[in-house]
């Protein structure tokens, strides 16, 4: 969408664009807005029904180049981006070089770019992915740099999906460029063929609603007539249901599971041998006995997620009867490190500046009603409770009504005993002021003093849920907006199978420098102090290509056979090739 970057529109969006501040009171409101409109608009309509309408989208085939299979292939994936810009600008920085080297071992910048979820926080606008993901994409790799430019896809997020995804399609479903990086899609979902008979699968969740009939049918197609026997499939997806499954609620993992279970019927001999997503803020990988993975990388730019907290050492997944447990293998950062971060809790007031002026008002409220016992009294304590106890994180009921009436208590009696303060300080006795100014004088205090004390409560809350009772993930750290521990993967297949790379980042430069006596091919901004040290998380991990007597050639006759036997009896039905329309069934080579 931009060829060059304009230095001075840069340096502004720069310094714009800071890490979300998730408690200040604009974005508390906006948040609870989007999730509103979301909810309603998911309820009363479905994008993904008009995508499938509107044109067909065969597969892309990398597995050959020119009419010649392919040897071997690069591709990078990245989630949860375009949050704050130095983070965001930084991981962007690496997947744009030609090489990278990581532990002793060069790797190549993917010629196939995979964008996971969550591209822009905190909403969907068309300004929002112009300065938090357009910007600083074209900053680190411009399009006029590159030749053959890499190809991009990407799958919506929950946050992607708040405005519809309306801002998403233009800018992914349009064939237009990201720097220089250029979008092909014109679905929110998509299949790449890769060498040696791997498969990705980007499948659209669309807020954790069913997935749609339409893309149930495209992927049941594609595994009929174009899938074979002992291929491997990656599926990358907007949230890691296996995490999210074991927390809260089993539920949450039917949906891929029904999804699965459908392409295990199009083609049984296909095996699901990855799963990757975002959405949770950090790099988190789990194993199966025999191999599979299931890969949490949310660290494209995001603030980070923990990786302690609630259990999770044992996950499952998988379709119905084939659901397997798979073990947790690694983490970054660590949970000793994560558990320490937690402890920046203490410091709310330093980085949630905005929220101060909501306790302030909270405690002022508190001190006008608390002051003299009533039934004023009484409903403001009540409400503060009920407030309290909706934003308690946990799916058991008994625990957030306790530790939410708790948590209420504790700021309704700080509330009673700041004005209780204020009026010895001042002389009055807090149950009898008579004039308005005394009123005035013991409110103010107590908004002034609430507006310190109630964030320090806030986050002592906070720090004890996640280090101690093991909740509140996302309120403790998201309050932390931390920059630093960003990741991507980068994959490559190659004769001996499917290989990732869990590459980390482990301190995000706060200062950039233009550069300029810039060379083609090289970032417009550069880190002011040092320069970026990417890591290996560990390891690279490798899947192997399927055994031989897997793979078969008898895919003709095994379509046929399914087409005489009709398709499964539990909807949705998978469509037998002979309905296929002939733009979806052929694989198209970008």
């Amino acid at each position: 969408m931009t060829a060059r970057p304009d230095r001075a529109m840069l340096e502004a969006i720069q310094k714009s664009s800071p890490m979300t501040s998730w408690y200040s009171p604009f974005q508390l409101a906006r948040s609870g807005l989007d999730m509103a409109i979301s909810g309603l608009m998911g309820a009363r309509g479905d994008f993904r029904l008009l995508e499938a309408i509107a044109g067909p989208q065969p597969p892309f085939d990398y597995a050959a180049r020119d009419g010649l299979e392919r040897d071997e292939l690069w591709l990078d994936y990245v989630a949860d981006t375009g949050d704050g810009f130095n983070p965001t600008y930084a991981i962007a920085s690496l997947l744009a070089r030609p090489t990278l080297s990581l532990g002793g071992r060069e790797t190549r910048r993917g010629e196939v770019l995979i964008m996971g979820g969550d591209q822009v926080y905190p909403s969907a606008t068309r300004q929002a992915y112009w300065t938090r993901l357009v910007m600083p994409y074209a900053a680190a790799l411009p399009q006029a740099d590159v030749k053959e430019p890499p190809h991009l896809f990407a799958i919506p997020g929950n946050h992607d999906w708040y405005d519809g995804l309306t801002s998403f399609m233009r800018l992914f479903g349009q064939r237009r460029t990201l720097g220089a990086w250029k979008t092909l899609q014109t679905r929110s979902y998509f299949a790449l063929k890769l060498p040696h008979g791997f498969w990705l699968l980007g499948v659209d969740i669309h807020l954790e609603a069913d997935i749609d009939q339409p893309q149930i049918e495209y992927f049941c197609r594609l595994a009929r007539a174009e899938m074979r026997d002992g291929d491997r499939v990656v599926l990358c997806t907007a949230e890691p249901d296996w995490v999210k499954g074991a927390i809260y609620n089993p539920d949450l993992q039917s949906n891929l599971a029904f999804f699965e279970r459908h392409l295990a019927e199009a083609r049984p001999g296909v095996e699901v041998v990855a799963r990757i997503a975002g959405d949770l803020h950090h790099y988190r990988r789990h194993e199966s006995a025999d191999g599979r993975q299931n890969i949490t990388a949310g660290g494209g730019g995001a603030f980070l997620h923990p990786t302690h907290g609630e259990p999770v050492d044992v996950v499952h997944s998988g379709p119905g009867d084939d659901q397997r447990p798979y073990t947790l293998k690694a983490s970054f950062p660590s949970a000793a490190e994560s558990r320490r971060l937690t402890w920046h809790n203490l410091l709310f007031v330093r980085y949630n500046a905005g929220f101060l002026p909501v306790a302030a008002f909270v405690y002022m409220l508190s001190s006008l009603t608390l002051r003299r016992p009533g039934s004023g009294a009484v409903a403001w304590g009540l409400i503060l409770v009920l407030v309290f106890i909706l934003f308690t994180d946990t799916s058991r009921t008994w625990y957030r009504r306790l530790a939410g009436s708790l948590h209420a208590l504790v700021h309704l009696a700080a509330a009673l005993g700041l004005t209780h303060l204020g009026g010895a300080l001042l002389g009055l006795d807090v149950r009898n002021l008579a004039s308005f100014g005394s009123i005035l004088a013991v409110t103010l205090f107590a908004g002034a003093t609430g507006a310190l004390v109630g964030p320090t409560l806030m986050g002592v809350y906070l720090l004890i849920s996640l280090n101690v009772v093991r909740r509140h993930g996302n309120e403790a750290f998201s309050a932390l907006r931390i920059e630093d521990y960003k990741n991507f993967l980068r994959i490559h297949v190659h004769r001996g199978g499917l290989t990732l790379y869990p590459v980390g980042l482990r301190k995000v430069p706060r200062a950039w420098t233009w550069v300029e006596d810039r060379k083609p091919g090289e970032p417009y901004l550069v880190p002011t102090r040092g320069a970026l040290a990417p890591e290996l998380i560990e390891e690279p991990i490798t899947i192997p290509i399927a055994p031989r007597h897997r793979r078969t050639d008898q895919r003709a006759a095994e379509v046929a056979g399914d087409a005489r036997r009709g398709p499964p009896a539990e909807a949705p039905r998978c469509p037998a090739p002979a309905a296929e329309s002939p733009a979806e069934s052929g694989v198209s080579e970008p």
